[in-house]
């Protein structure tokens, strides 16, 4: 990786897909692997089995598929995520519209090789982040450009026990791209009054641009206890992705005692020195269930434990084993509960809608606003149309509502003199996003 960047505080703590913001799940985790998931807040998801996109949820649910199995489609995020506030300087913290919209592909399909054995192979992304502020945002250095991406390429394999138990295993090579820029911001103008010259506000401070690969695994239990009545269990375990390349910053040497008091990164005056930095995506269980209730109708339900108290640090260090950037994060383990039904309208046609919340696992006093996450809630609806038994394509919409948050970042130079403490700069973020997904079915 190139230009490794410690001060990449909460984006390489995200590196992947889409936005935290976004990604319209808790933390930096995407939940946006399928349109036909889409409609009903992805409830059900590790017991439904309806399309090969199941698979890449639950690898067991191929057991439900009795021939190959293609699906392809893309869900649409946009986001309206904003920041306001003021610094004790009295500049302008407001900043519209940080999260930028972005398409969110995924392509999936399963091969039946006997009745009790069948492989699948999908490419998803189940982490991501991306935000960016204008060059001159008086608070550059909590803000600047974050785009971190990830995909999830996974083959596995399922096999029927017998009528009610079916089991599966998959193995994840998950592909991570980071790229981070950070701008001095108003603390540029307050340097002569420390000794040293002025800089513009949109003077880089810090740039990072890399990718690297990590691997996991996945695997998971369908029971049906008859052909109305199904539970899934699934898991997914943690990927650690290890960052290793340059570090690089224009910040002169000079600076780094005073820069030190304001957050700002290790400054290098432009050179490039070795760095290391290494990402826990964390590993989630995920509870699901099915039941056909009347002849046209069917309930589903998931709850989702996502491991993020594995995410506790960002450390970066030197080939030196020196410390170059250390934040703590903290994160806690978190939920996300989501319920939904289905409406089997007639052969063609189905209607599905759901609600879903998600539960942050960032600490009030851990947020940033590179990563300005909150507890969200969804309202989704989606259809489906066959055109005969072979063919169909799926449409969904989803509306999330994020709560408003406080954040607290950096040492804010103005108001900490006036207070004659440390003080830090106060952000407040609202968000809220709609998704749209489209995707086209079929079976051999």
């Amino acid at each position: 990786m190139n230009h490794k960047n410690p001060f990449a505080q909460s984006a390489l703590a995200a590196a992947l897909t889409l936005m935290s913001s976004q990604a319209i799940a808790a933390g930096f985790q995407l939940n946006e692997f399928s349109t036909i998931g889409l409609g009903r807040a992805y409830s059900g998801e590790g017991a439904m089995g309806d399309t090969a996109a199941s698979a890449s949820r639950n690898p067991a649910t191929m057991a439900l598929m009795d021939r190959p199995m293609f699906s392809i489609g893309a869900v649409f995020i946009d986001p309206d995520v904003n920041i306001d506030g003021q610094s004790g300087s009295g500049n302008s913290l407001n900043a519209n519209n940080i999260a930028p919209t972005q398409w969110v592909p995924n392509i999936h399909y399963v091969q039946p090789l006997s009745d009790r054995w069948w492989i699948g192979a999908s490419a998803t992304s189940n982490y991501g982040l991306a935000t960016e502020f204008n060059d001159g945002y008086a608070g550059g250095p909590f803000a600047g450009k974050t785009d971190l991406m990830t995909m999830n390429l996974n083959l596995s394999t399922a096999y029927r026990l017998n009528q009610h138990f079916s089991v599966g295993i998959g193995f994840d090579a998950v592909y991570a791209r980071a790229k981070i820029e950070r701008t001095i911001g108003e603390l540029g103008a307050l340097l002569p009054a420390y000794g040293l010259p002025a800089a513009p506000a949109d003077t880089q401070i810090a740039h990072l641009k890399g990718d690297e690969w990590g691997y996991g695994w996945n695997a998971g239990v369908l029971y049906e206890l008859d052909d109305n009545n199904r539970f899934g269990l699934s898991y997914r375990s943690e990927v650690k992705v290890d960052f290793d390349g340059d570090y690089r910053s224009t910040i002169p040497v000079a600076y780094n005692a005073i820069g030190s008091q304001f957050g700002l990164p290790t400054g290098t005056g432009g050179n490039t020195i070795p760095g290391s930095l290494s990402l826990h995506l964390p590993e989630m269980w995920e509870v699901s269930g099915y039941h056909k209730v009347a002849p046209k109708w069917a309930v589903h339900y998931s709850m989702a434990y996502t491991s993020w108290s594995q995410f506790q640090e960002l450390k970066a260090t030197g080939s030196n084993g020196q410390e170059l950037f250390y934040k703590d994060e903290s994160y806690h383990d978190a939920w996300r509960i989501a319920l939904g039904t289905s409406y089997f309208y007639d052969k063609n046609w189905t209607f599905r809608t759901g609600i879903a919340f998600d539960d942050s696992p960032v600490p009030a006093d851990k947020r940033s606003i590179s990563i300005p996450d909150q507890d969200r809630l969804w309202l989704s609806a989606g259809t489906s149309y066959a055109f005969n038994e072979n063919a169909s394509v799926d449409v969904g919409v989803s509306y999330m509502h994020g709560q408003k948050v406080t954040i607290k970042e950096g040492n804010d130079p103005v108001a900490s003199r006036k207070n004659g403490q440390p003080t830090p700069y106060v952000f407040n973020s609202t968000g809220k996003a709609w998704l749209y997904g489209a995707s086209f079915n079929y079976k051999f």
